[in-house]
């Protein structure tokens, strides 16, 4: 849910260019549709998503790069990034969101001597508290004039615990009785 907002308000910060990586089809074919360049890391084999992630940055670096998988999956993303292309000149922002897919991840040498990338964390201690409430205003005044698309069910506080138990695609939400 998270990566999937971030690609879909990136557009309202300027960035012109998002890589989605996501395990769910149905999902990155939803973001296609809003304008990111989506990668499964289903590719073949373990070189498949690093060429599939190369393919994807090689005339134009992203300008963001939300990633809520880590692991394995950045290691691609930060070797198709540290391949030479023909954008070096552009500023890449590497933002880790999340850990779904490992909790460590190798990062190349190449990559820091051949782009431009920022690479920052977004949870408490990458900012301070400050910062973040100085810029509350100006996210949600631009998020509220973007479609964001965030598939949620409602849960009385009474039925808290299926709220708890709810799997699927959309996000449990729990509202007064």
């Amino acid at each position: 849910m998270s990566g999937s907002l971030a690609v879909q308000g990136a557009p309202a910060f300027g960035e012109g260019r998002v890589i989605a990586a996501g395990r769910d089809p149905e999902e990155l074919e939803r973001l296609r549709g809003a304008g990111a360049t989506t990668v499964s890391p289903a590719q073949e084999g373990p070189d498949g998503l690093e060429q599939a992630l190369a393919d994807a940055v090689f005339e134009t670096s992203p300008g963001l790069v939300p990633d809520c998988l880590w692991g394995p999956v950045t290691e691609a993303a930060f070797a198709a990034l540290g391949r030479s292309g023909e954008d070096t000149e552009a500023n890449t922002a590497y933002v880790w969101i999340g850990s779904l897919a490992g909790l460590e991840a190798s990062l190349p040498a190449d990559l820091l001597r051949g782009r431009r990338i920022r690479i920052t964390g977004s949870g408490v201690g990458s900012r301070s508290a400050g910062e973040t409430l100085a810029e509350a205003p100006e996210v949600m005044a631009r998020f509220a004039v973007g479609p964001l698309q965030l598939p949620w069910t409602a849960f009385p506080l009474s039925r808290v615990g299926e709220a708890w138990a709810h799997t699927g695609r959309s996000r449990a939400v729990v509202v007064p009785d």
